[in-house]
């Protein structure tokens, strides 16, 4: 009986708990009024938004819900089940609009502008809330394609085929030299019941050992446990106007059968599941950075001579191997990526993450980017709505996030298509869509290097 008596208290409990999140009053289920109100940042004077897009999503549901803002800023939804959700806002402004409402010409022929809020209440008794809209970045060279989720673990490559391809969006070359390509790093847990998170989930960096910065070092920073770099002297890798580079995790023809580096053989039961990146420009190879640390060489990480090597720039601070032994994407899509340039990259500081209290042998470091020097990032997300993690990249970087419908699937995820222009020389090219929001900006498909959205 005191058994029974126990368990049932505990079920009162937890099911008032959850009364609490929707607003208690016995009308947790009710639907309830919500209001978004929107503004640009203080860059812009921070004006009342008209027109801009606002999309409730459920966290656990994965359930929206879509309105416009009206001339006075304000986005209103007249019925919405009460729960968590993140709150993103996105907005497309023409120079001759922005001129219009800020008073001077805008840098570019189209502006997007993007705000996010995470775990927003909804109920009875929270039915407003405020989001605060940044100007997108405006870059030429972009992140064109992620395959992260890899290929069917026996009939395909597993996560060998993984491969990340670059692309310029702009009508003049670029080098490529000398960029760096970081996978960052953050919570994969939305928990806020500890001393180290943010309101939204994700670390609270200020709270790492020896960080000074305070709340600068969550908003003007992200954080890399690894991070590679394209070799050159400034003018040996260019990218041509839209064309693509393709960064392997290893630059074979994963259709074929191969041996791998402890003489085993390994057979792809069906090549149509993977893709052929022996003509990748650059592969990541850690065998000579893994024996430099008294590791193997990873079974997989097998060397094609016939493509570059990347460099290594960071795989964790001298001593304190951050342990990946290869350029391994979370398949559930956990990860998010930037690229960025730097003249000062070893002067970076680099610091354990904030839930170490202590320093020991077993701690890693993550290495500390500026948001500055980012000139593209992609916020990857778990498929399941139900184990999202916090976001990494702030609004000005990417507002949203994208991923595939489930590990070792054989998708990627691939920027769309804006429009094909045609050339003076009757040649065509495509743009690619940019506003800085992967919600909009991309789609899941097979994944196909050098390929475009289809």
């Amino acid at each position: 009986m005191k058994q029974l008596l126990s368990f049932l208290t505990i079920m009162l409990l937890l099911i008032s708990c959850r009364d609490d999140d929707f607003g208690g009053n016995g009308a947790n289920l009710q639907p309830t009024s919500f209001r978004v109100e929107v503004k640009y940042d203080s860059n812009y004077g921070s004006l009342h938004a008209k027109n801009a897009t606002v999309v409730l999503t459920n966290n656990n549901s994965g359930d929206t819900y879509t309105q416009t803002s009206d001339a006075n800023g304000f986005a209103n939804f007249e019925s919405v089940i009460p729960g968590t959700y993140k709150v993103t806002v996105a907005k497309k402004m023409l120079a001759s609009e922005f001129n219009t409402t800020f008073g001077y010409s805008a840098p570019v022929s189209e502006i997007s502008f993007n705000g996010i809020q995470e775990n927003a209440t909804i109920n009875v008794n929270v039915q407003t809330t405020f989001i605060e809209l940044k100007g997108a970045r405006i870059g030429d060279l972009l992140i064109k394609q992620i395959s992260y989720s890899g290929s069917n673990a026996i009939q395909g490559a597993g996560f060998r085929d993984q491969f990340i391809e670059l692309y310029n969006n702009s009508n003049e070359v670029i080098y490529a030299d000398g960029l760096y390509i970081a996978q960052l790093y953050g919570k994969v847990n939305t928990a806020t019941n500890n001393s180290y998170s943010q309101a939204n989930g994700q670390y609270d960096w200020s709270k790492s050992i020896g960080m000074t910065l305070g709340s600068a070092a969550n908003t003007d920073y992200v954080y890399a446990d690894y991070v590679i770099r394209i070799p050159g002297n400034g003018s040996q890798y260019p990218i041509f106007p839209g064309e693509s580079m393709v960064i392997a995790q290893t630059g074979i023809n994963h259709k074929a059968p191969l041996v791998d580096n402890t003489g085993s053989p390994i057979t792809v039961q069906n090549p149509g599941l993977t893709v052929d990146l022996s003509t990748s420009d650059f592969e990541v190879y850690l065998g000579n950075f893994n024996l430099s640390v008294g590791e193997p060489v990873y079974k997989f990480d097998i060397q094609n001579p016939a493509v570059k090597d990347m460099e290594i720039a960071y795989w964790g601070r001298p001593g304190y191997s951050n342990g990946n032994n290869d350029l391994i994407f979370d398949t559930l899509g956990r990860d998010s990526f930037v690229i960025f340039r730097t003249d000062k990259f070893s002067l970076l500081p680099n610091y354990a993450d904030p839930s170490f209290a202590s320093i020991t042998s077993s701690t890693k470091f993550y290495v500390q980017i500026p948001n500055s020097t980012i000139i593209d990032g992609v916020e990857l997300q778990h498929f399941n709505p139900n184990s999202q993690r916090p976001k990494m990249l702030n609004a000005s970087i990417d507002a949203s996030s994208v991923a595939c419908d489930a590990s070792f699937n054989s998708q990627a995820v691939i920027r769309k298509t804006k429009e094909e222009i045609t050339l003076p020389n009757g040649s065509k090219r495509k743009v690619l869509e940019d506003t800085n929001n992967s919600a909009n900006d991309f789609v899941k498909q097979t994944a196909n290097p050098r390929g475009f959205q289809q």
